[in-house]
């Protein structure tokens, strides 16, 4: 009898572990590249975070203190300032993630823990919230454990309410209210995708425009989130593993996943990728970033 309830048991959770892992799979689908761009970074900038605003796409970079409006030409991004950051210091801010409401651009600061408030002219600028809360909130459930892998995405869930996905070893989310400030924080560590040899679980770029969605950078991933008992899960992965490995799109160090930036619209994705300097494996001395075009 207890042989017979152990063989049912096992049964049991091998069928549960066989239908999650067919779930996963059929849950996931390959974008489709329509458009490519190389972004002229001058062998300076390094790109990160998208959003897009009445049309026109915006970035930060995280060696400078300004927000960027990206530029279309035929093949080409140039990256135009538009708003300076005030700072008295000759530092950088590290910002790595962009987003915005009807009147005010929001970008995080991987440096200060904090958002940078900004009118959309550039005269009003102040930082919320005022204190080391975020970052508190995230030390207390264990986030923010690896130098240099703290903030590194950033959207609104509505007119209040702040999204940021911390990145790596632990990544996880932190989600801040900004007229209750009321913070939530956890982690969300565990693997939903095979990842290569060397390459850990990491969060990146979010957007939230009809939808949640994440950069799982280093598994070439988009994935659709859904909160389930107050805890965002992925539910929907789409790759663009196919066009990072298009000869023309390969860098010299694939060691990690490159894109930062995220923008969801509808059934277009838009993908900007911070190379950090790295060169393309078929253009010597060539090191511009890229923005995608894709399709689900």
């Amino acid at each position: 009898m207890m042989q017979n309830l152990y063989t049912s048991n096992c049964v049991y959770m091998l069928t549960i572990f066989f239908l999650f892992s067919c779930s996963n799979h059929k849950n996931n689908s390959k974008l489709k590249l329509l458009n490519a761009y190389e972004i002229e970074t001058y062998n300076s900038i390094e790109p990160s975070g998208l959003t897009e605003w009445d049309g026109k796409f915006y970035t930060v970079s995280d060696k400078h203190n300004s927000i960027y409006q990206l530029t279309f030409t035929k093949d080409r991004v140039i990256l135009k300032p538009i708003i300076e950051i005030s700072n008295a210091s000759s530092d950088s801010f590290d910002f790595e993630g962009i987003t915005h409401d009807d009147d005010f651009f929001y970008i995080v600061s991987e440096k200060h823990f904090q958002i940078l408030k900004i009118s959309k002219d550039g005269k009003q600028q102040n930082w919320i919230p005022s204190s080391n809360q975020l970052q508190d909130a995230g030390k207390d459930v264990g986030l923010f454990q690896t130098k240099n892998a703290y903030f590194e995405g950033i959207c609104l869930l509505n007119k209040h309410e702040f999204l940021l996905a911390v990145e790596r070893q632990p990544r996880g989310f932190i989600n801040y209210n900004s007229q209750t400030n009321e913070i939530k924080a956890y982690q969300k560590d565990e693997p939903f995708y095979e990842y290569k040899k060397g390459r850990n679980p990491d969060f990146s770029g979010l957007s939230c425009d009809g939808g949640i969605f994440v950069l799982d950078r280093n598994a070439h991933m988009v994935s659709e989130l859904k909160e389930i008992n107050g805890i965002l899960q992925e539910v929907k992965g789409y790759s663009y593993d196919d066009v990072m490995n298009m000869p023309k799109y390969q860098y010299k160090d694939k060691s990690f996943g490159q894109a930062e930036g995220l923008v969801v619209k509808g059934d277009k994705i838009y993908l900007l990728l911070d190379n950090n300097k790295n060169e393309f494996s078929n253009k010597p001395g060539n090191n511009n970033a890229l923005f995608f075009e894709l399709q689900k």
